[in-house]
């Protein structure tokens, strides 16, 4: 089933890709004064969410779960690693509440929240990819 983690890591990588461009995206989207740019702007992170992010999301985490499954292991060092996943995904969902946030009022500032938000997906990311490659314990 090497078909299976190929599948598990490119939409891995989409996911991580799109979870450390969403803040900066959603953050840039709050500082313009053109009303023609928050259409577009709030269009272009909207997309980038439910059309990148989010299936790709999905499939990292059902290819995973079914990796999980087919394989059996059940180690602490996966328990801890299927923990900063969660993480991973409340931070998705986060991002999702910023985008509706500046949809709804473009001009109140995001920066802070999307600076603490990329700060939490980067050590999620890094976490998780060493608890994989490390596996300590």
């Amino acid at each position: 089933m090497p078909l299976l983690k190929l599948l598990h890591f490119a939409s891995l990588l989409c996911w991580c890709g799109a979870l450390l461009y969403l803040p900066a995206l959603i953050a840039a989207g709050t500082q313009r004064s053109e009303p023609l740019f928050y259409r577009d702007h709030a269009h272009l992170t909207r997309t980038v969410f439910n059309l990148i992010a989010t299936p790709a999301a999905l499939i990292a985490i059902g290819s995973g779960s079914a990796i999980f499954l087919r394989d059996g292991l059940v180690a602490g060092w996966l328990i801890v690693k299927l923990t900063m996943v969660a993480g991973m995904v409340m931070c998705h969902a986060l991002c999702g509440v910023l985008v509706l946030r500046i949809e709804r009022s473009p001009e109140r500032s995001a920066s802070i929240q999307c600076r603490i938000l990329g700060v939490f997906i980067a050590a999620f990311i890094t976490a998780t990819l060493w608890l994989v490659l490390a596996k300590p314990f």
